[in-house]
C-alpha cells in the first residue's frame, strides 16, 4: 500500500502530516509513504527527521496577492501540478492526504487526476482556502472543531481532533507544574515575544518570581534572551522538547493556531490566547473564542496585548488556583488533540 501525504508552509500544516504518517505506520508497517511538500520550507528537514520520503515542488499563495503576483503564481503553480503528476504516477499512492498548504492544492488535484482517492485534514475552525476549494473533490474531510459554518459536505466530514505525533500523546501537565510557557508557533512573535517579557518584568517588580519557557523564533532571538538576563528563563529559537515543555508548564501564553491549541488541549495546559490577527479569515480569533467559551482559556486580542495588560492577566490566574486548575481540566475536556489512528485505520481500510 502506498500512501502521500502532503502540507506545506507552517508547522500547524506539517506536523499533523507527520502525526497521520506515523499512525499509518503502526496500522500498515507495510505501508510506503511519501512526503510532498514545497522546496525551500521547513518540510524537507522534518519528513526527513522523521525517516519519512520527501520530494518538493514550488508553489505561491493567491489570496490578497497583486495582479502582478498572482499571474506569477499561475505559472510556477501549474508548473508544479505538472511536476506533482509526475510525481504520484511515478509512485501510485491508493491515497493523497492533505493538511494544508498551498501546495497540497496541486498534489491533490494530481492525485484526483489520477483517480486517487483523497482526504483534507482541517485544523482550524474555519477551514483554509485550499481546503475549501478542494472540498467538492475529496472523499473524506477530518475535522478537529465542528463545522459550525457547514463549509464541508456533511456526508464527508468526521471530527476525529487535530492528530498529534506519538512523542505527545502521552503528554499530560504534571502537578506540580510552575512554568509560564510562551508561544508564538513555529516562527515566533514579535507582539507576544515583546508583551511576554515586559510582563514578566512587571511581575518581578511584584514579588512574583515565576520560572520562564519561551519559543521565540529565529527573528526575535537576539534581542529577547537579553530581556530575561538574570532570570529563571529557558528562551529559544524552537523548543524540540515539546513534551517536556508542556508537562512542566502552568500556564500558557500563546497564538490560536488549531495545531498548538490541540497540544495545549490535550496536555490539559490553560493558556492566556491572543489570537494572529492577520490570520487567514481569522480563523484563530474563532479557534481561541472557541477555547474561551468552554473555560479553557482567556482571550486578548493582538491591538490590546501590552506587557502591563498580560501581567495583570497572569497575577489574576496565579491569585485563582482553583479557577487555573479548572481551566486545565476543561482544557483537556475539550480533546482537540488526539492521535491519528482513526484517520490511519480508515484510509488503510484496517
Amino acid at each position: 500500500m502506498r500512501i502521500v501525504v502532503t502540507a506545506g508552509g507552517t508547522g500547524g500544516h506539517v506536523m499533523p502530516a507527520v502525526a497521520i504518517a506515523q499512525a499509518v505506520r503502526d496500522v500498515r508497517p507495510d505501508a510506503e509513504i511519501l512526503f510532498v511538500g514545497t522546496t525551500g520550507g521547513m518540510e524537507r528537514r522534518i519528513a526527513h527527521s522523521y525517516g519519512l520520503a520527501f520530494r518538493g515542488i514550488p508553489a505561491l499563495g493567491v489570496k490578497g496577492k497583486s495582479i502582478a503576483n498572482l499571474v506569477r503564481a499561475l505559472f510556477v503553480n501549474t508548473a508544479s501540478l505538472a511536476r506533482a503528476l509526475r510525481i504520484l504516477a511515478d509512485f501510485r499512492p491508493g491515497w493523497v492526504v492533505g493538511t494544508g498548504g498551498y501546495v497540497t492544492g496541486m498534489v491533490m488535484l494530481a492525485g484526483k487526476a489520477l483517480g486517487c482517492r483523497l482526504a483534507v485534514q482541517e485544523q482550524n475552525s474555519v477551514p483554509g482556502l485550499t481546503n475549501r476549494i478542494l472540498a467538492p473533490l475529496v472523499d473524506r474531510v477530518y475535522l478537529s472543531f465542528p463545522d459550525a459554518r457547514r463549509r464541508f459536505p456533511p456526508a464527508k466530514c468526521r471530527i476525529v481532533g487535530n492528530p498529534l505525533r506519538k512523542e505527545l500523546l502521552g503528554v499530560r501537565r504534571d502537578p506540580g507544574a510552575d512554568r509560564l510557557l510562551v508561544l508564538g508557533g513555529s516562527l515566533g512573535a514579535t507582539s507576544i515575544n515583546r508583551a511576554a517579557a515586559g510582563a514578566v518584568k512587571i511581575l518581578r517588580s511584584r514579588g512574583i518570581l515565576l520560572p520562564v519557557t519561551h519559543q521565540c523564533g529565529e527573528r526575535d532571538y537576539g534581542w529577547l534572551k537579553g530581556e530575561y538576563e538574570g532570570m529563571d528563563a529557558e528562551v529559544v529559537p524552537f523548543i524540540d522538547d515539546m513534551a517536556g515543555a508542556y508537562s512542566r508548564a502552568m500556564l500558557a501564553v500563546c497564538r490560536c493556531g488549531g495545531i498548538s491549541l490541540a497540544e495545549l488541549s490535550h496536555a490539559g495546559v490553560p493558556a492566556i490566547m491572543s489570537p494572529y490577527p492577520y490570520a487567514a479569515d481569522d480563523h484563530q480569533l474563532f479557534n481561541g473564542a472557541y477555547v474561551a467559551d468552554k473555560g479553557g482559556g482567556w482571550l486578548i486580542l493582538d491591538r490590546d496585548l501590552t506587557a502591563e495588560r498580560l501581567a495583570g492577566e497572569i497575577a489574576a490566574r496565579l491569585a485563582d488556583p482553583e479557577g487555573l486548575e479548572s481551566a486545565s481540566t476543561r482544557m483537556r475536556e475539550l480533546g482537540l488533540g488526539t492521535d491519528a489512528q482513526a484517520v490511519a485505520r480508515e484510509i488503510t481500510d484496517v
